[in-house]
């Protein structure tokens, strides 16, 4: 999905494509956990633990957005949520190749420890809900490394759409294992 209603609706897709990444690792064998098409790809276990990573560090700057809003920036009473859109960087993604910064890179970590990290930072990422649904997150801006500056609802959805495209590199190397 590349445009959302609500924050539940987002809420929603990030944790349908959660689900979905679970399912597609949690029954592999180390075998297939480390294997390695070419050289310079990454294997099915650093591409979980760089979702990993990049989730805690997301999750923490949500937090951070949330808190800059709060004091000023509440949403008024029955105003309606307008749509957030993140078509375009959907579309970007679907045709650039992205190259992660250092200090996202993998660096190892077994697969259970990658995904003890995802849960717990979804579960940090859901007990900033009601805060997040509380504020008008259009108003607080934080840029991403590709894409330029992202509001908070953005962000939020850039959690779903990173682990998609993630998922759709491991379903991908699954099918050249077999």
């Amino acid at each position: 999905m590349s445009v959302y209603n609500s924050v539940a609706e987002i809420y929603e897709a990030i944790d349908d494509t959660r689900a979905r990444l679970v399912g597609a690792v949690e029954h592999l064998t180390d075998e297939q956990l480390a294997f390695r098409p070419s050289p310079e790809r990454w294997t099915v276990s650093e591409l979980v633990e760089h979702l990993s990573i990049t989730e805690r560090r997301v999750a923490r700057m949500l937090g951070a957005l949330v808190g800059k809003l709060e004091p000023g920036a509440a949403r008024e009473e029955g105003s309606a949520f307008a749509p957030v859109s993140v078509a375009e960087f959907v579309e970007r993604a679907g045709r650039e190749k992205y190259a992660a910064p250092e200090e996202i890179r993998p660096t190892g970590a077994a697969l259970p420890d990658s995904l003890a990290s995802l849960g717990d930072s979804r579960a940090a990422i859901h007990s900033l809900r009601p805060r997040v649904e509380s504020v008008d997150g259009t108003r607080a801006h934080f840029p991403h490394p590709a894409w330029g500056p992202l509001d908070l609802y953005q962000w939020l959805a850039f959690v779903g759409l990173h682990e998609q495209r993630h998922l759709a590199q491991i379903e991908a190397l699954k099918e050249v294992m077999n």
